[in-house]
């Protein structure tokens, strides 16, 4: 039998007959983060529920959680006056989809007016209540659409405040401003269980949070499997048009690139786009066509951006160089994992906060990037997993060195990542290699 391909598996999913999905799909299902969604979508009666049950119930418990600790953040900030407008992930786990547990998303986005001061006293805010920054708020001049980096009491929730919707990546200053301004003038405020919140309207929740973001954001033309069903479930939910999508476009000087996404992610045109060569292709000419692709992200682009964020790291490069050189040692001669990660210093620190774990886990991803420069040919997953869960394990950190493998079209592929003790590690970047690999190894063993 030929393995189901994910364009196959979310138009079965979305548009066509689940009920024809068998236990051979659910690896692909798990892998593209759709177990919750898949479980919400299956019959009653479907043996697969009983595998994907779980799927759906951690991720509402987990947006449970975080649903908990934002409430009484925004609690404060609207409050005092400040408009909040969620955004993304959370927002369409929260207020689109019939429950939380069937969209998952990592990070919490925000979107405040775009105000240094009224940043300044949400920050503030937050801190009263317990929650850190990582002072990127102190730093204007190194904003792009986020303003600011907040982590919960708990550790369980990171939070980006935006002050563009949209990544200030391509296009002028200008033209973002513009778009921010149009967004913000037809949001409808909302009654969140006695929380005034602000909510766009219902077409630019589809155009600009999702298409907009998508295409002229940091992932320049990426899509994403959710895609596919956030475009399918806003537009069947709110009864939205492909006439009301193109007008709203026209307005904003997005005819192009909505006329692009289109054709390569639109449900109720049976397009699923996910996965050939040619999707980004197709949008960047979509982009281009709009000229708001005026800086392409070339190679220099991408590491000036990086640039932006290694002020923080800097104090973290030398703490780390020498997991990184001993777990470049470990990778070369083959050495037995067990023997390396228990090798290292005992911890001498109490447990770091959750911004000190991230840049611990940015600055040994420094480390890769300029000790493998071919990384993406010859695949230093194992090295950077060591470095990073020696690392963090030495100042305190539980960190958990994971290694599986998947059964992919070319083969068997193999690939080791970094956990905690209780699931993913989200500053790692990987918070889905646990469903997507089958674990063979874990040090420390579970107890």
């Amino acid at each position: 039998m030929t393995p189901i391909t994910p364009p196959d598996l979310l138009r079965t999913l979305i548009t066509g007959d689940p009920a024809q999905l068998g236990p051979a799909d659910l690896p692909l299902i798990r892998a593209l983060n759709l177990g919750g969604y898949a479980f919400a979508r299956l019959p009653l009666t479907h043996p697969l529920r009983g595998d994907l049950r779980a799927d759906h119930m951690n991720q509402a418990l987990r947006h449970g959680v975080i649903r908990r600790e934002l409430r009484a953040l925004l609690a404060a900030w609207t409050g005092t006056g400040i408009p909040v407008m969620p955004l993304k992930g959370f927002a369409l786990a929260e207020f689109e989809y019939a429950t939380p547990g069937e969209r998952y998303y990592g990070d919490v986005d925000l979107l405040i007016p775009d105000d240094a001061a009224l940043t300044a006293r949400a920050v503030r805010l937050g801190q009263q209540l317990g929650w850190t920054t990582d002072d990127h708020h102190t730093r204007p001049r190194l904003w792009t659409h986020e303003t600011a980096h907040l982590y919960s009491p708990s550790g369980h929730v990171r939070l980006d405040l935006h002050r563009y919707p949209v990544a200030w990546l391509i296009g002028s200053r200008a033209q973002v401003q513009a778009l921010t301004q149009a967004l913000w003038a037809d949001a409808r405020v909302h009654d969140w269980q006695g929380l005034p919140l602000h909510l766009p309207a219902p077409v630019d929740r589809a155009l600009i949070a999702l298409i907009l973001n998508r295409s002229w954001g940091g992932d320049q033309g990426g899509l994403k499997p959710a895609d596919f069903t956030d475009l399918h479930t806003l537009m069947t939910r709110h009864g939205l048009t492909d006439d009301q999508l193109a007008h709203r476009a026209a307005q904003l000087g997005a005819s192009g690139t909505w006329a692009a996404f289109r054709r390569v992610c639109h449900p109720g045109r049976e397009a699923y786009g996910y996965g050939p060569p040619d999707t980004r292709d197709t949008l960047m000419r979509g982009i281009d066509a709009d000229g708001a692709n005026t800086a392409r992200p070339t190679r220099a682009r991408v590491w000036r951006d990086r640039f932006l964020t290694l002020p923080a790291l800097l104090p973290w490069l030398p703490r780390t160089l020498p997991d990184v050189l001993s777990a470049h040692r470990a990778w070369r001669t083959r050495q037995d994992p067990r023997a390396f990660l228990e090798a290292g210093p005992t911890a001498r620190y109490a447990e770091p906060s959750p911004i000190t774990v991230e840049h611990i886990v940015g600055a040994v991803r420094w480390w890769t990037r300029l000790l493998y420069p071919r990384q993406s040919r010859v695949g230093v997953c194992v090295p950077r997993a060591y470095a990073t869960s020696r690392a963090l394990r030495r100042y305190g950190f539980p960190a958990v060195f994971v290694s599986g493998v998947a059964r992919t079209p070319g083969g068997i592929t193999g690939h080791a990542w970094v956990e905690t003790p209780h699931g993913p590690l989200e500053s790692y970047g990987e918070p889905d290699a646990g469903q997507r690999f089958r674990e063979t190894f874990r040090h420390p063993a579970r107890t």
